[in-house]
């Protein structure tokens, strides 16, 4: 049988010289992601296979992958750092498998020792992802996923913004789902309850900011499926099968200055937003939001960066001077605008505001250059027509946005 010789990220030209002086030898060159996406491949599947070991922990990644996305997408996160963190939470207590069975399905406390035996899994976990590249923060979160925000955690004992971002969502993450399903040793908490837990916990064990943010998200109805099923979930399916364009993660996006505003205009985040929105849905019960995209400046700002910024703060002074002090504006996307129109405005009044903002770019005398690379479009959902939480708002104007991007700009009410 010939035997075989991998050439990492080898070119065509070193296959063949090694070829012509290995005589009997089968050579294959193998990129070095090729190689991270066979090993983030294997490790995923033995996460499964970790995650499936007690009726009471199965499903628990993939639910804590969806929880920990979904926090990073109120935190404001770019779309990619959000398909990051879900991968890097499918992952994050792989060392658990150097936990014995007999200590994880104990239905009792645990002895000094076998807690012990539980706490080295963080080390462990790390270790087994530490070479593996594809993805950013992947050791990070399994290492640090249980230190604690007042500094009493482990293994490290890192405390406030000593901990990886990462693993400070993976934290609330970890904890919400625990408390929101049955375990071995006790039945799932009431969802008031589990809301109280994180209020109580801000500033000792989870990051008091992005604690207040999950509480605003439990607030509005947040929930995740107990028992949803990883067949259900694209993402996974995309992960087993190491789809390239998931793996090429990056950690930018629109930076932010320490109060949480958006350094290039000014405006504030998504958290901001589904603070603010979330407050104001729970005492008026009126408004609306209109998501908006500017179409097509991904393409501009990536083979002009200087020009999309100017196109991007050009956009969002005019975009403010649409609007009363009185709505909020938010950035939420390098490409993405949030404003939720507050108070009573009816259907016909939001209307006129969206068809002003649709002909912006045209209208303006800088945008206007660029009118033939951008354009917008622009999702609406109105309180209490098409939802009465933040999630549920947010979510029906994604999917108008998502509508109005398909028939090519202008802009679309949730469910027409």
């Amino acid at each position: 049988m010939m035997k075989k010789i991998l050439v990492i990220d080898g070119t065509d030209e070193d296959v063949k010289k090694l070829s012509d002086a290995a005589k009997g030898y089968e050579i294959s060159a193998v990129s070095s992601f090729d190689m991270n996406g066979m090993a983030l491949s294997a490790v995923i599947s033995i996460a499964n296979t970790i995650d499936s070991r007690d009726v009471y922990s199965s499903g628990r990644l993939l639910r804590t992958a969806v929880i920990a996305r979904d926090i990073a997408e109120n935190l404001g996160w770019s779309s990619e750092r959000c398909d990051n963190i879900y991968y890097v939470a499918l992952l994050h207590d792989i060392g658990m498998i150097a936990v014995d069975d007999s200590i994880l399905k104990k239905p009792a406390r645990l002895m000094d020792l076998e807690y012990e035996a539980v706490k080295r899994h963080p080390a462990a976990g790390a270790e087994m992802l530490r070479n593996i590249t594809i993805l950013e923060n992947l050791s990070d979160g399994a290492l640090y996923h249980h230190e604690r925000w007042d500094g009493s955690g482990y293994p490290k004992g890192l405390s406030g913004d000593e901990i990886p971002e990462c693993a400070r969502v993976l934290a609330i993450a970890d904890a919400y789902d625990a408390m929101s399903s049955d375990r071995v040793y006790r039945s799932m908490l009431s969802h008031d309850k589990i809301i109280n837990e994180f209020t109580r916990c801000a500033g000792s064990q989870f990051d008091p900011e992005m604690a207040e943010v999950f509480v605003f998200m439990l607030k509005g109805g947040y929930h995740v499926d107990p028992d949803i099923e990883q067949t259900t979930e694209s993402r996974l399916r995309a992960a087993a099968d190491g789809s390239r364009h998931l793996f090429t993660l990056k950690s930018d996006g629109a930076d932010e200055t320490e109060d949480g505003r958006d350094s290039l205009t000014g405006m504030f985040s998504r958290s901001y937003l589904n603070a603010r929105v979330g407050k104001n849905i729970t005492e008026q019960r009126s408004g609306a939001l209109m998501m908006i995209a500017v179409t097509g400046f991904s393409a501009l700002a990536s083979s002009d960066p200087k020009t999309g910024d100017e196109v991007i703060g050009r956009f969002s002074e005019r975009l403010r001077s649409y609007f009363r002090e009185a709505d909020i504006l938010c950035r939420i996307d390098d490409d993405r605008f949030a404003v939720f129109v507050s108070g009573e405005s009816g259907k016909g009044v939001i209307e006129k505001k969206a068809a002003m903002t649709a002909d912006l770019i045209g209208d303006d005398e800088i945008l206007c250059r660029h009118k033939d690379s951008i354009g917008t479009a622009i999702g609406i959902s109105m309180c209490m027509e098409d939802g009465i939480t933040f999630e549920e708002l947010y979510g029906a104007a994604a999917d108008a946005l998502d509508a109005a991007i398909e028939q090519g700009g202008r802009y679309v009410f949730a469910g027409t």
